[in-house]
């Protein structure tokens, strides 16, 4: 699909992924991850991205079944492609946040790049990039389910990263779709609207769930490693009580950085 790279972790279930880190390296991370989800009668897809590609095609190459959006949150890069599909869905508490165009002006200058006029689709204008609000068509909360006949994915509130962040979870596999709750690299509990002891929280109730075969972050790999969720937890605990030195960042993310093997976590 060019802009778009897909793979198929499980039966019936895909990642998609649009290359991020080659459009602007400060964050820290690779990839934005979506995930395809395709039951008996209906999918579900996990994020939309950032829009910049066309999804709904790369969906269309999958599946023929009507397919339902869940968003994780409403962050950008997120909630990129949600105004192409007509059934989207977010937490409740995001409501709101989803309905209102979010400002990516301060993406234009590193779309126009080199490195990412490398990779972006072709005719894509990066001075005409913007992320059409769309308001969700349905919400839902802890403990709701998504059918999708013959399999559904439970929905498991984690504030911290923002206020009504959501995983995803598929018993039928084990897979466990955290978006930006749980991911290998960078993680951030230091922008507006967070909470660094929810967000510690939510690592410490995600590493409790049973039946975790492989979680499947919005950022960069997928983990199968047993016990890494709670590595995230004792680390986000670890930061929070001060027992690990964090290491400024040079102005561009505000807060500090506590480093650990294979993650990070960015607090205020």
């Amino acid at each position: 699909m060019g802009w778009y790279t897909v793979a198929q972790l499980e039966e019936k279930i895909y990642c998609i992924s649009e290359p991020f880190g080659m459009l602007d390296e400060r964050f820290g991370i690779e990839t934005v991850n979506m995930y395809l989800v395709i039951g008996e009668t209906r999918a579900a897809l996990v994020d939309t991205g950032t829009g910049i590609g066309y999804l709904p095609d790369v969906v269309r190459s999958l599946t023929t079944l009507p397919c339902v959006v869940l968003n994780t949150h409403f962050h950008w890069d997120h909630v990129g492609g949600n105004s192409r599909f007509e059934e989207t869905g977010i937490h409740a508490d995001e409501a709101h946040l989803v309905a209102q165009e979010p400002d990516v002006s301060w993406m234009i200058e590193p779309l126009q790049s080199p490195r990412a006029q490398s990779v972006l689709p072709q005719g894509f204008v990066p001075a005409a990039y913007r992320v059409p609000a769309k308001s969700a068509r349905f919400t839902f909360q802890q403990g709701d389910t998504i059918d999708l006949g013959g399999r559904a994915l439970g929905v498991i509130h984690i504030p911290g990263h923002s206020p009504g962040h959501s995983a995803f979870f598929d018993a039928f596999s084990g897979a466990l779709f955290t978006g930006d709750g749980a991911y290998p690299g960078p993680m951030y509990a230091c922008f507006a609207g967070g909470n660094p002891e929810a967000f510690a929280r939510s690592l410490r109730h995600m590493a409790a769930l049973e039946g975790i075969a492989m979680v499947c972050p919005g950022h960069n790999d997928t983990v199968c490693e047993q016990g890494w969720l709670e590595r995230l937890a004792d680390g986000a605990e670890a930061a929070l009580a001060g027992e690990v030195t964090g290491e400024p960042g040079d102005g561009f993310i505000e807060g500090k950085e506590f480093k650990f093997d294979g993650f990070s976590i960015w607090l205020p």
